[in-house]
């Protein structure tokens, strides 16, 4: 088993100042509706947030990709966004390029009713990690309509890690939000 990476990704998410939970920000309006668009295009050696499959209007899924990047083992980044637009809703590692080979992962998130929203997904029991070919959904991030307006979806102290003891952050990436636009 992987403790090393698990223990760093949950020290990543407790650094964040903020308490554990499984998502559920405040209130939502039943009546507006969420959209989103990245703001850059998936391209080798970039972590883009782009329109999730799945959800609706109600329920906006926003999937972090990742493309051409080798031995991914964990993740964790910080999303920041205007509570009084939208609301985080939750994290998936449904489709996640990290549960291949039938690995179970383990999700970590914090801070859901704060408008800043930190993350963490991990291998767990896999001794290596993946090479990641093309774009592949890392995790899935769900956000629910508050009222009308725009916010954009910002990347913070986002680092991707190798299979390495311990744990080494991937160098040279450059990860992308985007852009919430509600009606």
């Amino acid at each position: 088993m992987r403790a090393a990476v698990s223990v760093l990704t949950f020290l990543l998410i407790a650094s964040a100042g903020c308490g554990g939970g499984s998502g559920g920000g405040g209130g939502t309006v039943s009546a507006a509706c969420a959209n989103f668009a990245g703001a850059q295009a998936p391209a080798a050696g970039w972590v883009v947030a782009r329109a999730g499959t799945g959800g609706g209007c109600s329920a906006r899924v926003v999937e972090f990709v990742v493309t051409d990047v080798s031995d991914v083992y964990a993740g964790s980044f910080t999303v920041s966004f205007d509570p009084t637009k939208v609301s985080y809703a939750g994290a998936s590692s449904t489709g996640s390029f990290l549960t291949s080979g039938g690995v179970q992962v383990s999700v970590q998130q914090s801070g859901a009713g704060s408008g800043t929203v930190t993350v963490g997904i991990t291998r767990l029991g896999a001794s290596t990690g993946v090479n990641v070919s093309g774009s592949q959904v890392l995790i899935r991030l769900t956000f629910a309509p508050v009222a009308a307006g725009t916010t954009g979806l910002t990347v913070g102290s986002a680092q991707l890690f190798g299979s390495q003891t311990p744990p080494q952050p991937k160098s040279g990436l450059t990860w992308s939000g985007g852009t919430f636009t509600v009606q």
